[in-house]
C-alpha cells in the first residue's frame, strides 16, 4: 500500500513508519520537526515538514495515497487550551479534506484519555463516552471521535491505544522517570489503582491489523491496551528495577500531591502563553491514582488482533 502517516516526527508516528515500511508498504510521513525530519531521513525515512493546519501543502502529500495513519497530536498534561483544539481536532477535519473524494482512508490514533474522568469502577467500551471530558486533552480528542462519526463510515476506523510505551517513547516513560531515583520509587497513596498499558508492539499489529480490516469494521474506534491491567505500583516498581535492584519505596499522601499539583497549575496558568509545564498537574495525578480498565475485545474480534507481548517482555524490551 502507498500510506502517509502523519505526526511522524513523534514517537508513535516513527514506529509506525518504520513498521509498515520494513512490511514493504510505501511508506512517507510528514511532521513539523526538521531536527527530528533529519534523523529519520539518516535512517532511510522518507519524511517531510507538514503542518496539518496548512490545508494545501497537506493535500500535496495525499496524491495517490491507499491509507493515512494519523498519529500527529498535542499530548500534555498542561498547555494552552487553543492548540489541543488546533492540533487534534482541526488537524483531523483537514485529514478529511484533503482526502476528499480520492477514495483514501483514514486510520484515527485516538486515546483512552476519551475516558477521563468517568466511571473509574467499570470495564470501558469502545463507544465514545456520553460524559465529555474536562481537560483540554481528553476532550480534544472527544470532539475528534465525535469528528470522525461524522464521516462516512468506510472511510475511517480508529484505535484508542491507553498509555503505549516502548523504545523511543516520548510521553509515559519521561513522567515514570520523575517518580524514580537512583534508589527508590515513589508512589502517591496506595498505588493500588489498576492501569492498562500497551507495548508499542501490540499497539504496531493493531495498525497492521486495521490496515487489513474488513469493511465492517471500519467507521468504529476500537480500545488498543495489552488486556491486562495492573497496578500503578506494579508498573512502576517494574519499571524502576531497571535502575538497579533492591529499590526502596516511598510513600506520599495524595491530598498533599493533589495540592502541589493544583497549586502548580494555577502559578503556571498565570504565565502568558502557558510556556512553563509543571513537574505534575491534576490531569497527571489522575493518570496514576484512578483506575482505567478496557475492554479489547471489539478490536480482537473485529481486526483478528491480540495482544501478544506481556507487560513484562514491553519492559524487559526497554533495557
Amino acid at each position: 500500500m502507498n500510506i502517509l502517516v502523519t505526526g511522524a516526527t513523534g514517537s508513535l508516528g516513527s514506529a509506525v513508519m518504520q513498521r509498515l515500511t520494513t512490511k514493504g508498504h510505501s511508506v512517507k510521513g510528514i511532521g513539523r520537526s526538521q531536527q527530528k525530519i533529519e534523523h529519520l531521513k539518516a535512517n532511510g525515512l522518507q519524511v517531510y515538514r507538514c503542518d496539518l493546519l496548512d490545508l494545501e501543502a497537506l493535500k500535496s502529500h495525499t496524491n495517490n495515497v491507499d491509507v493515512i495513519v494519523h498519529c500527529a497530536a498535542y499530548a500534555a498534561p498542561f498547555g494552552r487550551k487553543s492548540q489541543f483544539f488546533s492540533t487534534n481536532v482541526r488537524g483531523l477535519e483537514h485529514v478529511f479534506k484533503a482526502v476528499g473524494n480520492s477514495g483514501a482512508r483514514v486510520i484515527v490514533v485516538s486515546s483512552a484519555s476519551v475516558f477521563d474522568g468517568n466511571n473509574e469502577t467499570i470495564l470501558h467500551g469502545d463507544e465514545t463516552p456520553l460524559k465529555r471530558p474536562k481537560h483540554p486533552y481528553g476532550a480534544s480528542k472527544y470532539d475528534a471521535e465525535c469528528l470522525a462519526a461524522t464521516m462516512p463510515t468506510k472511510a475511517w476506523i480508529g484505535l484508542r491505544p491507553r498509555a503505549v510505551f516502548g523504545i523511543g517513547d516520548q510521553t509515559l516513560l519521561p513522567r515514570l522517570n520523575r517518580l524514580v531515583s537512583k534508589d527508590k520509587y515513589t508512589i502517591v497513596g496506595k498505588g493500588d489503582a489498576l492501569m492498562d498499558v500497551t507495548c508499542l508492539n501490540n499497539f504496531l499489529d493493531a495498525v497492521e491489523a486495521a490496515l487489513v480490516a474488513e469493511d465492517e469494521a471500519w467507521g468504529k474506534f476500537y480500545n488498543i491496551s495489552n488486556g491486562d491491567p495492573r497496578r500503578f505500583e506494579d508498573i512502576l516498581k517494574a519499571y524502576s528495577q531497571r535502575h538497579g535492584k533492591g529499590m526502596k519505596r516511598r510513600s506520599v499522601p495524595t491530598f498533599l500531591v493533589a495540592f502541589f499539583a493544583y497549586s502548580s497549575v494555577a502559578i503556571a496558568s498565570l504565565i502568558p502563553g502557558k510556556p512553563w509545564e509543571p513537574r505534575l498537574t491534576p490531569y497527571g495525578l489522575r493518570q496514576i491514582t484512578q483506575t482505567l480498565r478496557l475492554d479489547i475485545s471489539g478490536a480482537q474480534e473485529a481486526l483478528q488482533w491480540n495482544p501478544e507481548m506481556t507487560f513484562e517482555q514491553g519492559v524487559e524490551e526497554l533495557k
